[in-house]
Formats: structure tokens, sequence, C-alpha cells
């Protein structure tokens, strides 16, 4: 106990007050300012979760993207979740989503705790994928660089600010040069991100119009085929290895991409489910499926030459069950749902009310930091509270990240080792 002692006393010599660290990943999620009433806003009435028997609501029930409290509520749970901005969906002048987004969310109290991007739904502005019309896009980029990408909130790279092109795959891979050459000339400080990878084919040709490339649509690259397995999780691999490759031979990064799972059917049929759980193993619980996917696909992909970005898929995309918000967590788990069949939507598969589950996920996979014992994102007294009890504990099988000295054991030199990485944080020295 004198060790022990002798350690608290250095520790609240040292470190008398807790101090956030900023994280060399910078993490985004792609976020859907569409939920409430009126003309063009959506409703969570086409949801799976609100055909699941019990339903499984989000946290907020069913809210609107505009209110106060709302907005406070999803800044705090990104916070929490070591989500640093946002890549809001926009629709276009006058919107329901431009006037959610410029009237009230960047307008918010809270609204400096995160950044925030624009991800331009080019389906909805440059028309049918056979026959684009492109005459919307020089406008809307006007209308973006004067309402939006001088906020002070606004993300960017290098000063550049940071806008996210829905299906460029599409849209500009085998057409449309010209639209973006006028569009390059027009806005030359754009830091454009290209929802340009899918499958394990990329070309360096395809990374070299971008300034970084990624994916918005992991579902229909690796789970549709392969289910919640570790097939597709090798699939995904195999895909952000070779556009990782591709895109760094012309001097482009690679954002890193993610999801915890997909079901569309309650908004649209033809899909078939992907759980939140391994499929291929009996054991798997709630959330391993992401876990894994961040943990050994991810977060190992994060790439320098895109300022270690990596991009979930989403943060409150409900109609495809892709979301991380948090939901009640009050219903506990079920397979089945509301329709004739009583599994049609859910296909038998068990989804569960998890709560805060996979902000919870999240932070822990991100938050990668020395002496951070309680995955929190920083190092404060409850790390040093983790550790003393770890000390305690002779046969503590999970104590690996407090020996930081790495001598096998854990005592007074990894003390000495945390103290040292508060300090570096809370000086800087």
């Amino acid at each position: 106990m004198s060790k022990l002692k002798t350690g608290l006393l250095l520790v609240i010599l040292l470190c008398g007050s807790a101090w956030t660290q900023q994280q060399d990943i910078m993490v985004g999620a792609y976020y859907y300012p569409w939920y409430g009433p009126g003309v063009g806003g959506h409703g969570f009435g086409s949801t799976l979760r609100d055909h699941l028997v019990p339903k499984q609501e989000p946290a907020l029930g069913h809210y609107n993207n505009g209110d106060t409290e709302v907005i406070a509520s999803h800044i705090h749970q990104s916070v929490m979740a070591n989500i640093h901005f946002w890549a809001c969906s926009w629709w276009g002048p006058g919107s329901y989503e431009d006037r959610v987004l410029r009237d009230h969310i960047l307008a918010h109290a809270c609204a400096g705790e995160l950044k925030y991007a624009i991800l331009y739904e080019s389906k909805g502005r440059l028309g049918s994928f056979s026959n684009p019309n492109y005459s919307r896009l020089l406008p809307d980029f006007t209308y973006l660089w004067t309402h939006y990408f001088g906020q002070p909130h606004y993300l960017r790279i290098d000063g550049r600010p940071v806008v996210f092109i829905y299906l460029t795959r599409v849209y500009f891979r085998n057409q449309g040069d010209e639209a973006l050459a006028d569009l390059r000339a027009a806005f030359p400080a754009l830091y454009i991100v290209a929802d340009d990878v899918f499958g394990r084919n990329y070309r360096s040709s395809y990374a070299a119009k971008w300034d970084a490339v990624t994916a918005y649509d992991v579902y229909g690259q690796t789970m549709q085929t392969f289910g919640s397995t570790q097939a597709a999780l090798s699939r995904l691999e195999e895909i952000l290895n070779n556009a990782r490759a591709a895109a760094n031979s012309v001097n482009v990064g690679l954002i890193p991409f993610g999801c915890p799972g997909f079901n569309d059917r309650g908004v649209r049929s033809g899909h078939a489910g992907a759980p939140r759980y391994f499929e291929d193993d009996p054991q798997s619980v709630e959330g391993d499926f992401f876990r894994s996917m961040l943990r050994d696909i991810v977060v190992p992909q994060a790439d320098p030459l895109a300022k270690n970005m990596l991009m979930i898929t989403s943060f409150n995309e409900w109609h495809e069950d892709t979301q991380i918000e948090p939901t009640a967590g009050t219903s506990g788990t079920t397979a089945l749902d509301d329709s004739p069949g009583g599994t049609d939507y859910t296909q038998g598969d068990r989804y569960t009310d998890y709560g805060h589950l996979y902000i919870d996920i999240l932070r822990q996979e991100t938050c990668k930091m020395l002496g951070d014992l309680d995955h929190s994102c920083r190092i404060d007294m409850e790390d040093f509270s983790v550790f003393a009890l770890r000390w305690m504990d002779v046969d503590c099988d999970d104590c690996d990240d407090s020996d930081l000295d790495r001598n096998g054991t854990v005592g007074f030199g990894d003390l000495i080792q945390l103290c040292q990485h508060w300090l570096e944080q809370h000086t800087g020295y």
C-alpha cells in the first residue's frame, strides 16, 4: 500500500485536473438534417425500427432536426463518440435540409463543438445516371460558397473548404468532365472528397480527379454479398488496400469507411438486411461486427494523405438502419415485426434496442492514446483510478494497456509514464 499512497500523492501533485486531447484520427459521420414536419421533412414511420415489435425508437423520440434541444443532444452525442465533423446531406438552395442546417444547426450555441461539411446530394441535383443535367452544379456551389464555406465552423483542410460529392463514380467517372473542369476553375480552393470507391478494382485514373476518395455505400460492396460475416470484413480490407494504393500513387488520400449494419426494408424492398452481429458466429452479440470492422479494418487504414480522416455511414440515416445515433434502450432484442408474416422486415435477424452502444464503440476504437485507460478520449483522474485497481490486481488479465513501460508488470514506473502522458497533453511538453 505504500507504493499506492506514494503513487496517488504523485498523481495529486502532477495531475490536478482533466485535459482533453484531440486525436490524430479525424472522425466524420454522415448526418441527415431532414427529420421533422412540413414540406421536405422526413418522418420515422418508414424505418425498420418503427416496424419492430416492440418498436425501437431514437433516444430523442420522433424528433425535429430543427429543434434546439435535439441539435444540442446530437452535438453532445457526437462529441461523446469522438466524432469531429458531420458531412450534412444537402439537397439544394431552400430545401428542407438547407433551411435546417443554415438557420438552426450552424446558428446553434453549441455549433462550435463540431465542424461541418456539405454532402452534395448529386442524385437529387444532377438528374438521372444515364442522362445527367449539370446545369445546377455551378449555381449550387456558388450558393454554397456564399452561405456555407465561409462559416467559422465549416470544415477546412489546409484552409480549403471541404465538400463531399455523392456518387462521383456515376456522375463524373465516364462523363461530366467539362462540368467538373468548370467547377474546379470557378472554385479552385475547394477540397473535394469523392464518393468514388466501389469494388476491388479501383484505379489511379479515377482518383486523380479528386483531393481525397472514399465511399458512402459500405453495404453494397461487402455485406450485400457476404452478409455480416468475417468474409465481408475481408472483402472490405481488400477494397481499402487496393483503393489506397491506387489513390496514393497519384498523391490522393483515401478516407476509409465503415457502417454498423444495414436494413432498408422499411423504406423500400429488394435488399437483404445485414444485422449488427456476426451471422457466422453463434456466440456473437450486438455491436461485434462494427467493433471488428473499426478495430481490424478501418482505423488501421487512416491515411496521412487524407489527414487521417475516416467516415461513418451514418449518424442518423434511420431509413437504411445504418445509424449509430442512440436508441431509447428499453425494449430488448427482437426478430419480430408488424408485417403480415411477422418477419418480413427483419428476415429473422435479431435487432437490439442498443442505447448508447455504438457511440461507445466508436469512441473506444478511435481514441487510442497511451494512458487513456477508460477509453474516454482524455486522460483524467478516472484513468488513475483504473490504474490503481489494476496495480493492486496481481492476476489482472486485461492490463496490457496499463503496462506503459512494457516491463511485464504494472507498477510505479507505469505511474510515472501515466503522469508524463497527462503532462504532455496538459502542457504540451
